[in-house]
């Protein structure tokens, strides 16, 4: 099918600077596994951090309430700080 000179001359010099992306390219490599690592750390450490918010909902509630109460006066400066348009 590729019967063109120019692109068998491409494929030759890809082939020479890049052999790993030759032969992805050509179909002769296997895919990467990605991301198992991020994965298994996902899997194995949500439950450690997940347990704790589920058992003390009144300790996240607690959190989110000083979160929301710390960031309520900066975003009310930040509304009042805009240039009017």
């Amino acid at each position: 099918m590729d019967d063109d000179a120019l692109l068998h001359e491409i494929g030759a010099d890809l082939e020479h600077d890049d052999p790993r992306l030759a032969a992805y390219l050509d179909g002769r490599a296997r895919s990467p596994r990605r991301h198992v690592l991020a994965w298994l750390f996902v899997l194995l450490f949500l439950p450690a951090f997940a347990v704790p918010l589920v058992l003390a909902p009144t300790v996240t509630l607690a959190v989110t309430a000083m979160l929301m109460g710390a960031a309520a006066p900066l975003v009310v400066c930040w509304w009042f700080g805009l240039p009017d348009s």
